[in-house]
């Protein structure tokens, strides 16, 4: 009988402790009722189908900007510097261009309502969609940061990706699921026929890939 007691006890915490979440339940009204901002959870699969895990790596991808080239004032706009939990939005600092290509590990993943932006002074809060943020940490090297030209002195090793999925979508955080877009999949195809002239890639799979590629390329 004590057993039976200890594990009833104890069980609110286990759960508590394995929440995987998923795109579809973050959007559900009903689900997201019990969620307070900033539960930790430990998975999260985007709407894309990557889930990320914590001790998961990432890449951080190209700084969201609508010029063809990045300038030293540009910054990412989902990724900021330090945790951010305890930070009002006016005072992010958002993290410079030139962190493109920078591994980082998943140290903890949380979520947040959406703000409510209605008139309706009776709305629970809590009956707003869930965001999901990732805490991050860029692994330091033992005399610079694997950025090029910056120490680690003036480098910035913890961040916080504010919304993931816009993360994701915009390009700041790279996306292994996504598929390659028209452009990408014919400068694949033209190095792969390279590669197979030069004899460092196989007939085979030349037209392995070449065969993989072309409905990309005519749709």
């Amino acid at each position: 009988m004590k057993k039976i007691i200890l594990i009833l006890l104890i069980s609110p915490y286990i759960l508590f402790a394995q929440i995987n979440l998923n795109y579809n339940q973050t959007q559900d009204i009903e689900f997201v009722k019990s969620f307070k901002n900033n539960t930790k959870v430990n998975s999260y699969k985007t709407k894309d189908g990557l889930t990320i895990n914590i001790g998961d790596t990432i890449t951080i991808g190209r700084a969201l900007t609508k010029k063809e080239k990045q300038k030293y004032n540009d910054t990412f706009t989902q990724i900021v510097v330090g945790n951010v939990k305890s930070v009002l939005k006016n005072e992010f600092r958002y993290l410079p261009y030139n962190y493109k290509g920078e591994k980082a590990i998943v140290q903890s993943i949380f979520v947040n309502h959406e703000k409510y932006t209605g008139y309706n002074v009776l709305k629970n809060k809590k009956e707003m969609p869930l965001f999901v943020s990732v805490f991050i940490k860029i692994p330091k090297q033992d005399d610079f940061n694997s950025i090029k030209g910056i120490s680690n002195l003036l480098s910035f090793s913890r961040l916080t990706i504010l919304n993931l999925e816009l993360a994701l979508t915009t390009g700041e955080l790279l996306n292994p699921n996504q598929p390659l877009t028209k452009e990408e999949a014919i400068k694949k195809l033209k190095e792969s026929k390279d590669l197979m002239e030069l004899g460092l890639l196989s007939k085979k799979e030349y037209n392995r890939l070449k065969k993989e590629l072309t409905p990309l390329i005519l749709k």
